[in-house]
């Protein structure tokens, strides 16, 4: 087994398409993704949360979009892993957050029901948008349950992360329990 630091592209488009799998009882038109940890899982897109929205789009053939803040579009394309990238300019700035989603939305065909971890960016840090169903004009159906039940599945791929992990983490406390004396700082 070839030990990465990554999770594969490949991977990352799988986990959507699964995703979709899991609620296509629901007749849902797609989902969307605000949480940073569900955006990092299906995406392999990390970003700290802010007053900035960022949302993953999903469309129901598997198509996926990101939409992000100016800053981010850069960071967003390197990914090179999402079939388009939305972006909008910082507030007061034209287009705003709301029109960006709703462009992605709409190439996306998301419509009528759709699948999300929450109704909407959350207000956090001063952030007061709208909410994914006054967005959209859709009904949302919240299907955290679907996203964790495939999360606690772990692929080989997340095992071998696991175990390099547990060799970094075993050698960074032997080199603490190696310098560590009574009367030391940190530094020291």
């Amino acid at each position: 087994m070839v030990t990465s630091i990554a999770i594969a592209p490949e991977e990352h488009r799988a986990r959507c398409d699964a995703l979709l799998e899991r609620v296509a009882e629901q007749g849902l038109s797609g989902v969307v993704l605000f949480d940073p940890y569900y955006v990092l899982y299906y995406a392999g897109f990390a970003f700290a949360p802010t007053e900035r929205p960022i949302a993953l789009v999903v469309g129901p053939g598997g198509e996926r979009a990101l939409v992000v803040p100016r800053l981010e579009v850069e960071h967003a394309e390197a990914k090179a892993m999402f079939d388009r990238v939305e972006h909008y300019d910082e507030y007061p700035g034209e287009p705003r957050s709301e029109t960006a989603i709703e462009r992605a939305l709409s190439a996306l065909g998301l419509s009528g029901t759709i699948g999300a971890d929450q109704d909407g960016y959350p207000w956090i840090l001063g952030y007061r948008g709208p909410t994914l169903s006054e967005l959209s004009g859709a009904k949302v159906v919240r299907i955290v349950d679907k996203i964790e039940e495939q999360m606690a599945v772990k692929s080989e791929a997340e095992i071998g992360l696991i175990r390099e992990s547990v060799r970094w983490g075993n050698l960074a406390h032997r080199l603490l329990q190696r310098y560590t004396r009574p009367g030391v700082t940190d530094t020291e």
